[in-house]
Parts: C-alpha cells; sequence; structure tokens
C-alpha cells in the first residue's frame, strides 16, 4: 500500500508539473513565425508565409519578433536570407525587410546580378508581371536589308521589382517604366548590348514550367517579317535578297513571277 500511494503521489505530481507547463505555454506572447516552409531567397506574403503564435515566455530571443509592437504587413515583400520550416520563429537574422538597407543583394541568388531594362505598357506586358515571376526576353531589331527581326535571346529570368515596387500583396495590375531582373553576369552583358541593338520585351512564363525544363519552341527562337506577312514572304512586298561576303553585302533584285 505505501509502494502504490508513493507512486500514485508521483504520478499526481508528473501531471501538475505537465499542466503548469501547458498553461505557461499558453499564456506565453506572440511571436511572428513561419506557417509554411519558405525557401532561401523566397519573398515573403504576410497572409501566406506567416503569422502569430503563442510562444514560451522562458524562450524568448530578443531577435523574435513579438506581436506587441509590430504588424504583420510590415513583413510582406521580405525576403528568406536562409531556408526557414515551417513553424520556425522568424528572427532578424532570418529575413530582411523590404525597406532594410542590402535589400536587394539578399534577393539575389549566389553568383546573380540584377539589371534593369525600360519598359511600356506593350513591352512590359500590360502591368501584369509581378516581383517573383519568371519571363523571357525578346529583342526586336532592324537587320540589313530592311529585314525585322524578333528573337528570344534569354530565357526564364527571375523579376526582382517592378520599378521600386518589390512587392505585390493586392496583386493589381501596374504599368511599369522598369523592370528589375536576375540574371547572370553573361546575360547581363547580353541585355545591355541588347538595349543598343533595339528594343527588350519580356515573354511571361507559365508558372507551370517554370524553372523546370526550358520550352525546346523558345530556346533560340526568332521570327522575321516575312514569318508574319505573306506579302513579304512570297516576295510581292520585297523581292530582293541580301548576300553577306564577310563584311560586305550585296542587294540582289528579282522579277517578281507572274501568277
Amino acid at each position: 500500500m505505501l509502494v502504490m500511494a508513493i507512486a500514485i503521489a508521483g504520478l499526481m505530481a508528473v501531471m501538475v508539473k505537465n499542466r503548469t507547463s501547458s498553461a505557461s505555454v499558453a499564456s506565453g506572447p506572440k511571436i511572428l513565425v513561419a506557417t509554411v516552409d519558405v525557401p532561401l531567397g523566397s519573398f515573403i506574403l504576410a497572409s501566406k508565409n506567416i503569422g502569430w503564435a503563442e510562444w514560451p515566455q522562458s524562450e524568448i530571443s530578443p531577435s523574435f519578433f513579438p506581436e506587441q509592437g509590430h504588424k504583420i504587413e510590415e513583413f510582406n515583400g521580405g525576403v528568406a536570407r536562409r531556408d526557414i520550416v515551417a513553424g520556425e520563429p522568424i528572427t532578424s537574422s532570418s529575413i530582411v525587410k523590404a525597406n532594410d538597407g542590402g535589400f536587394m543583394s539578399s534577393v539575389l541568388s549566389p553568383g546573380k546580378r540584377a539589371v534593369s531594362i525600360a519598359v511600356n505598357s506593350t513591352s512590359g506586358n500590360a502591368g501584369f508581371v509581378f516581383p517573383g515571376d519568371h519571363v523571357d526576353l525578346i529583342l526586336t531589331h532592324r537587320m540589313p536589308g530592311d529585314v525585322l527581326a524578333s528573337e528570344t535571346f534569354i530565357e526564364d529570368v527571375r523579376v526582382l521589382a517592378v520599378d521600386q515596387m518589390l512587392n505585390n500583396p493586392d496583386n493589381k495590375a501596374v504599368v511599369a517604366k522598369t523592370i528589375t531582373l536576375e540574371v547572370t553576369p553573361k546575360q547581363a552583358e547580353m541585355i545591355n548590348v541588347a538595349i543598343s541593338i533595339g528594343t527588350i520585351s519580356v515573354s511571361l512564363r507559365s508558372l507551370a514550367n517554370t524553372l523546370k525544363t526550358a520550352d525546346p519552341n523558345a530556346a533560340g527562337s526568332y521570327s522575321t517579317n516575312a514569318d508574319v506577312s505573306r506579302l513579304i514572304s512570297d516576295g510581292v512586298a520585297n523581292n530582293h535578297v541580301s548576300v553577306y561576303h564577310g563584311t560586305s553585302n550585296e542587294q540582289m533584285n528579282f522579277q517578281e513571277s507572274g501568277r
């Protein structure tokens, strides 16, 4: 009986301790945590990626963001400095907010560069390109012999910013004047050359093939005015051919074939 009494007393003590611990957890302050896994370099959307959760008072760190003194909207457009798992507290070292210094360098993947290009309502996809989207770049220019050409010269690059907007939580169309892209050093050089050659337009990629296998129909594809107009391709409107010899070219005219 004595042994049984001691066992029951011990069990009651454990139960009281567990209840006390649970009460201390429940009574702890709320801090900011990740509600889903957030990969390195991802933009943070407050309504989808983060939320407030109660945390034990004894485990609160100065690097945490308590609900008191912070609004969840201030973290919109922030970027993860590292991989963050669901349920993990958000800290000052795990994310960088959109208005913090060094934000753009934190957004960039290792080895990548940020390059901005000028766009308008047409070349910028009518304002439906948002930060985080992936696009192809198309160069349109006039070749010798009065031939117009349009070619996809860069594929699948991430949009970092639209004008100076780093996020678009309301998903409203914004007609931008500039788009900032994440590219390799070589692609940055290609873009600077393309700006001098002609006009750059962006082509929005589907989320279904973003960061997966490249579209074989887009890689290195191009079109000329002859592909667009049957009159030109049939030689009715343009019946001459440019023949290139090294650095020189010769225009050869042909008579229209009667039909």
